[in-house]
Formats: C-alpha cells, structure tokens, sequence
C-alpha cells in the first residue's frame, strides 16, 4: 500500500505515529534496529491524511495487516498510534504478536492549553504549532524549523485540518480501560515522565486492569519520547521484543 514504507527483512514491526506528524518522528529510532533482524513499516503521513474516524483508521490498518503481514506483527504507536495500536490488538489478535503504546490519549480529556487550532494563514498555524511544540517537548530543538513548517504545510489542506479536529474530539472521549481488558498480547507502556498531555499518573491506574501490561518510564521527556531519547526509547522496546520472542516462539 502507497501509504506505508517499509525496510528490512525480519520481524515486521509497524509503527504509528499521531494527529500531527508523519514517518520522520521515528527515524532516530529505527536507525538503531537490524534490518536483517526486523522489517520496519511506517506510515508515510499523519493519521489524519488518512480518515476523520477512528474506525477508518482502524479498518486502514486492519486491511495492510491482513493482505501484507503473514503472520504476526509487533506494533508500535505514539499518542491516537498508541491509542490505535490497542484498538488493532483487540480487534484483530491473530495479527497483532505485542503492542508498544506510547502517551496515548484514552483515560480522560486532554487539554493542551493553547486553545484550539484555527484555519488561517500559514504564519498563525505555525505560531499554533510552535505553541505546540513548547508543550509536547521537554528538548524543543528535537523539532527543527522545517519540521514545523512541514506539520504548517500539511494542515493547510482543509480536508486534513478537519480530520485532525474530528480524531482530535474522538480521542477524547475514547476510554482505554474498556479496551485494556480485552487485549491477550503483550503490552508495554512506554511513557515520557513529563507528558503533560496524557500524563502517566492517569495510565498507572490501568497496570492491573491486564496482567499482560508493562510499564517503563522515560526521564527528561514528553509527549514524544522516541524523539528526545530515541536510544533509551530503542532499548526498552528491543528488550520487550526479545522477552516477547522468548516466552512466545
């Protein structure tokens, strides 16, 4: 499918990202993984170029784990990824071996307190996303200028800006402890210490909620630790790999 990359010969392992950036918040991250070892498929776009429901998004990625990946897969999403990545893991577990769920939203509204983003010009949304920016990030310059202007660019198609808004109030009222409960495979929960959008207080509460959840903490990052501590981010989720490999093969 045209909306996925992939590279590498192994394990597949997909990852998600959220609302607002597309494939390159993993990148720091997969560099580190064998390619012989693992295939690594990302989504080329945000999750809204690609639908304004979950559901869409869910049936999007339920359809490429059916046609493409033969047995198997590990996935891997931050924020409404993470959030989908459970979703797939109880709607589809003979396709899903483990979830990694990162800073999802899911137990209780969140506020990013910068108001709401706005359709105008260019220069206000990217002053919206540099407000952003200041709240999803403990290291700011983990996001480049271009970075930014590329997230500006993208939502300046109409189509994606509601899409954005719409997943936006839907993750909003989604409560992960309904769905958590549900889930047979592995999970980890891999989370920035200093997330203030979906702070990890509130998904400590879920940890006896499936015998199966992890839970590992990341110093000294937000909302999008696989891009402040992209190596601490790689080791924890290759250890969980290799425990899963052990105990499931």
């Amino acid at each position: 499918m045209k909306s996925f990359k992939s590279e590498g010969n192994g394990i597949p392992i997909l990852f998600i990202s959220g609302l607002f950036a597309g494939d390159w918040i993993w990148g720091d991250v997969t560099s580190y993984f064998s390619k012989t070892e693992y295939t690594i498929i990302r989504l080329r776009e945000p999750l809204s170029a690609y639908g304004h429901k979950i559901s869409e998004l869910r049936e999007m990625l339920i359809q490429f784990l059916n046609e493409f990946i033969e047995d198997k897969a590990i996935v891997i999403g931050n924020s409404l990824g993470g959030l989908l990545a459970m979703d797939l893991a109880s709607s589809i577990p003979k396709k899903v071996a483990a979830i990694v769920v990162s800073c999802a939203p899911g137990m209780g509204s969140t506020n990013l307190g910068i108001g709401s983003p706005k359709m105008g010009s260019k220069e206000e949304s990217k002053k919206w996303f540099g407000d952003l920016r200041e709240k999803l990030f403990v290291n700011q310059q983990c996001v480049t200028d271009e970075q930014l202007d590329l997230v500006s660019e993208f939502f300046s198609d109409r189509r994606r800006f509601l899409n954005m808004i719409r997943l936006a109030k839907e993750a909003d009222k989604y409560d992960a402890k309904l769905i958590l409960p549900k889930i047979k495979c592995p999970i980890l929960l891999l989370w920035g210490d200093q997330d203030e959008v979906s702070p990890i207080e509130h998904w400590k509460s879920s940890i006896p909620l499936n015998p199966q959840i992890q839970l590992k903490v990341i110093e000294n990052s937000g909302h999008s630790p696989m891009m402040e501590k992209p190596k601490e981010f790689w080791k924890s989720v290759e250890s969980f790999i290799k425990n899963v490999l052990v105990h499931h093969t």
